[in-house]
């Protein structure tokens, strides 16, 4: 196990003890490194995270992307950690057997915390340190990110109210990321007693440091990108596969007719992007440049030279982490109504919401916001209002409700 902080806890209440808590989670994902790390530094809470493996697969490699991916941050730095051994013999293949943890299963049944806080619940071991901590006498909190968007047959809608209804009485709070989370719940009979909303973030400091350092430096960093210091950009920043649909953006691109002053930015890896290339260079479409994948010190200079940001995605984009990066920079957005945070983050202030199987639709937003400069400066003023509040301290206190530790 990784060693605490230096700095020790304090009780979360007076002459008390922190709050032991455990946080179960498939591997280390990079959007939750500054949650693990803030919490691992609150005087309240005395933080375990337990893991279930290394990485998506032993090699590191992500399917998503045909690669072995380095995001240029340290993943098990900061905050205290264990990893499982995992059993399973399909650990390197997606499906509900990928994660057996027998050891991990045992630690939360038999371990010392006062609560445990798991994430997800799509694989055996998840399943099962659920029904661990409600045997060990834990608290249990679920957080979920899923939204009902998209069309399901009746009989699958059945099958999953019964499952998840009786998976979803398990846990002491259930936390809500956003509406569409939050209606998910719902549907599967979480009453509102249960449920905290705990915002999905990413590291706003960070992003916010990087406006800084990359200030005034923006012909410096289109030409890094082989843009011209005159011309406006439309970012996408996705892995290419098909529910982030990158060839609809293409596409919607090409038919806006934008004058020879904007170019489309392709950020990202995956199994489409030679499919996408080819296409491109097929129907000669003109000023779409692409960078492959970009670290996080990368893409925030992606985000720093764009007008607006678009993501199109069909089904199954519960949050899209990119849109609070990308507002971070004061970029304007387009999403599609599949997107899990436009409610909260899009809709009505900051960017465009059109149907996601509507690539006409699409390519009318990107012409709206590119030949409205008007529209454009207001969607792009509100951007860093809109996600000021959605931060990593918001995410602590939704959390020490759930807890129910009393604020200081």
């Amino acid at each position: 196990m990784n060693a605490a902080p230096a700095n020790q806890k304090a009780g979360h209440e007076a002459g008390g003890r922190p709050l032991r808590l455990a946080m179960v989670a498939q591997f280390p994902v990079h959007y939750h490194l500054t949650l693990y790390r803030h919490l691992a530094h609150d005087p309240a809470i005395d933080l375990d995270v337990l893991f279930m493996q290394k990485a998506w697969a032993d090699d590191g490699f992500e399917p998503d992307v045909n690669a072995v991916i380095d995001w240029g941050v340290e993943m098990f730095a900061g905050y205290p950690s264990k990893i499982f051994r995992n059993f399973s013999p399909w650990r390197n293949r997606p499906g509900f057997w990928k994660f057996v943890n027998l050891g991990l299963i045992w630690r939360v049944l038999t371990g010392p915390y006062d609560a445990v806080y798991i994430h997800g619940h799509n694989h055996f071991s998840h399943v099962m340190c659920m029904a661990a901590a409600r045997l060990g006498g834990k608290k249990l909190i679920l957080r979920n990110i899923a939204y009902n968007l998209g069309e399901r047959s009746k009989l699958k809608r059945m099958a999953r109210r019964a499952l998840y209804g009786a998976l979803y009485a398990l846990p002491s709070v259930c936390l809500y990321i956003g509406r569409n989370n939050k209606d998910y719940y719902r549907d599967f009979g979480v009453g509102e007693a249960r449920l905290v909303h705990a915002p999905h973030v990413v590291d706003n400091a960070f992003f916010t440091s990087e406006v800084t350092r990359l200030a005034g430096r923006e012909a410096e960093i289109k030409a890094s990108f082989g843009i011209e210091p005159g011309q406006k950009v439309v970012l996408f920043c996705a892995k290419f596969m098909e529910k982030k649909q990158p060839l609809r953006a293409v596409e919607a691109f090409a038919r806006a007719g934008l004058d020879d002053d904007w170019v489309l930015l392709m950020v990202g890896e995956g199994a489409l992007l030679p499919v996408i290339k080819k296409r491109v260079a097929a129907e000669q479409y003109e000023r779409i440049m692409f960078t492959g994948f970009l670290d996080q010190s990368r893409v925030s200079e992606a985000y720093a030279i764009s007008e607006m940001l678009i993501l199109p995605s069909s089904h199954q984009e519960t949050w899209g982490l990119v849109v609070n990066e990308a507002l971070n920079f004061g970029c304007a957005i387009v999403a599609s109504d599949r997107v899990g945070c436009v409610p909260e983050l899009v809709e009505g202030r900051t960017g465009v919401v059109f149907p996601h199987s509507d690539t006409e639709a699409l390519a009318a937003a990107i012409k709206r916001l590119a030949r409205d400069p008007e529209f454009l400066i207001a969607c792009r003023a509100e951007a860093r209002d809109v996600i000021s509040g959605w931060n990593v301290d918001a995410y602590g206190r939704a959390l020490h409700r759930a807890l129910g530790i009393q604020p200081s």
